[in-house]
């Protein structure tokens, strides 16, 4: 082979090579951009629809942001002003987002003006660190709608055909406030967002936090399992539920009188009932363990479970119920007030959801989002059930907003004899919310060794996002500790001496033991 035919040959080796490196090139350049364009494709979709629900979350905004204070019939100008000047990080938004068939939306203590099918539904909750209820404002979006159909509706028309209306409560137009000043057409509460087609009634609006949409972080929910069961008919007309029944044993000795307590944390459902809710009771648990309340003494009703105390204190839980059952805990209440000489001390906290009028939201028990009277536990139940109670004292703290109905409705009653033991703590007024469990943390950091009830009051007073009340029944009433020592003798009482005369349990003199056990022979004698 010559010289000549060698070049060739490698020449034509060399050009093979670059032609198969360009093939390789390209088939690389080919799938990579292949794959390039997969991502930017989904990517894309991915942005427009996050786009499109910050364009939604920007006209909400609009709502609260062009507030006239000046003209709007609120109860305070100040809380206004807050309103309208509080940033988009300090607040939640929720989404139900677009789905076939719409939702429908209802209300724990009422419906929605408007509230038939809609597209989708947001809630900006201006107030997370408050304790529900508080003021949440609530929009339907509607598509296919044109501009003269959507402000027929009294909406704000954006793009497209899409409608966003501000919902109100029924008999409630033009307003988020009442003129009385009594928050009745306020919306307190997230509301139920649920698929018509879909009889279980799933809850559709969730938290969103998207660093896009620029809110705040959303709560922290119990990461706890619901152990409480019951066998519902989820029919969307009947919806009925077999409760299985609940029996609280009060530990009511005839040789002894104790201190006693009661903690209801009712919760309603999974979105209002947070993991702050179950650190409250828990803290409350632990200062009335610390000063002496016995374990069977202490009786906690707790949303939709029994386990909140589990890993805290095994023994304890076996005393602790879901506040499913509202006549469990009516009955418990009312024996430890009509069983005479059975408690000393009756600690009652309460930090449980709540309508503007004071009443408590226990659990949504057949889960379709509105409160049914076995559901619900209001301010005049509660004080009948507690009323001519021999307890010597009762100490309720309501660390729940609106918590100032509590002592409105005892003040009605201030000229009659049923309640004149009870003094009531709340973390506010009548009109006021409940926040960032600033009450309960006043009480669990005080030394109830040292300081009377009423000295605990006076140290925080001030000192809460509320304005906080001490109401006492009858005078000096609240001149006591937590566990019923006298002001008055704590400087000349030792611990030891404060633990064997006043804390936990005494025995009964000869006398009130001989007349409680008579007592309670007639009573049964009477049932049988």
């Amino acid at each position: 082979m010559g010289l000549l035919d060698q070049q060739i040959i490698y020449r034509t080796h060399v050009s093979l090579f670059h032609i198969l490196c360009c093939f390789l090139q390209l088939s690389s350049t080919l799938v990579s951009n292949t794959y390039r364009t997969d991502v930017l494709t989904n990517h894309g979709h991915h942005t427009t629809a996050e786009m499109q629900l910050h364009r939604w979350a920007v006209a909400a905004m609009d709502y609260p942001r062009t507030l006239d204070c000046t003209v709007v019939p609120f109860i305070r100008e100040r809380e206004c002003l807050q309103l309208v000047q509080r940033p988009e990080t300090e607040m939640n938004l929720y989404v139900a987002p677009p789905r076939p068939g719409g939702y429908h939306a209802v209300l724990p203590d009422g419906g929605l003006s408007g509230s038939g099918t809609h597209d989708v539904v947001l809630a900006i909750d201006p107030y997370p660190r408050a304790s529900f209820g508080h003021l949440v404002i609530i929009f339907f979006l509607d598509f296919d709608l044109d501009l003269d159909s959507c402000q027929d509706r009294g909406g704000k028309y954006l793009a497209s055909g899409e409608c966003l209306q501000l919902a109100e409560k029924q008999r409630c137009r033009n307003r988020l406030w009442p003129r009385s000043g009594r928050r009745r057409c306020d919306i307190n509460f997230l509301p139920h967002v649920y698929s018509p087609f879909d009889e279980t009634r799933e809850q559709h609006l969730v938290c969103r936090d998207d660093a896009i949409l620029g809110f705040g972080a959303c709560p922290t929910y119990r990461s706890d399992a619901a152990n409480y069961s019951t066998n519902c008919e989820l029919n969307k007309n009947t919806r009925r539920c077999e409760v299985p029944s609940l029996k609280v044993k009060a530990r009511c000795k005839v040789y002894e009188i104790c201190d006693q307590a009661v903690l209801i944390s009712g919760g309603w459902n999974r979105q209002t009932s947070l993991q702050s809710s179950a650190d409250n009771v828990r803290d409350m648990y632990s200062v009335l363990r610390k000063n002496g309340f016995r374990r069977p003494n202490i009786k906690t009703f707790f949303a939709d479970t029994s386990s909140v105390l589990e890993g805290i204190d095994e023994e304890g839980s076996r005393h602790t119920y879901p506040a499913t059952h509202k006549m469990a805990i009516q009955s418990h209440l009312s024996t430890l007030c009509r069983t005479p000489y059975c408690v000393e001390s009756l600690v009652i906290y309460l930090n449980s959801p709540t309508l503007a009028d004071g009443t408590m939201l226990l659990w949504d028990t057949n889960q379709d989002g509105i409160a049914n009277v076995d559901e619900q536990y209001t301010v005049s139940e509660f004080l009948e059930d507690i009323s001519d109670c021999n307890a010597r004292h009762i100490y309720i703290i309501a660390d729940q907003s609106f918590s100032g109905r509590l002592v409105d409705a005892l003040q009605l009653r201030s000229d009659t004899p049923h309640h004149e033991n009870v003094v009531v703590f709340t973390s506010g007024g009548s009109l006021e919310y409940s926040w960032n469990s600033e009450l309960t943390n006043r009480w669990m950091n005080s030394n109830h060794t040292t300081l009377c009830v009423d000295e605990i009051h006076r140290g925080y007073e001030g000192t809460l996002s509320s304005t906080p009340i001490l109401y006492e029944s009858s005078q000096n009433a609240a001149n006591t500790t937590l566990f019923g020592a006298p002001c008055d003798m704590l400087p000349f009482l030792t611990p030891h001496e404060l633990r064997v005369t006043y804390m936990g349990c005494q025995n009964l003199p000869m006398t009130l033991w001989w007349f409680r056990f008579q007592s309670t022979r007639s009573t049964r004698s009477t049932h049988r």
